[in-house]
């Protein structure tokens, strides 16, 4: 099979250049769930397109997870505060 045809569903293997603190994040990562580091970074990519801002009335919009932690405008109060 050659490798454009490898786009369905299976691996395909690349090289990706990454700063030096994400190589360690990825790593550590990795390590922490007993993945090859390829696996830690499709699984980060993966989450990280999964919440792709929308607009909404000009406002960006990020859609959560129903589990996601509800934020209330007294956390946000504090935060801001530092």
């Amino acid at each position: 099979m050659n490798r454009q045809n490898c786009h369905d569903g299976g691996e395909v293997r690349t090289t990706i250049n990454l700063d030096d603190d994400l190589v360690s994040t990825v790593k550590q990562y990795a390590e922490s769930r007993s993945i090859s580091v390829g696996k830690a970074v499709s699984e980060l990519v993966r989450k990280g397109v999964s919440v792709w801002p929308r607009a909404v009335d000009g406002i960006q919009v990020i859609d959560l997870s129903a589990d996601s932690p509800r934020v209330s405008a007294e956390h946000v109060r504090r935060l801001q505060e530092g």
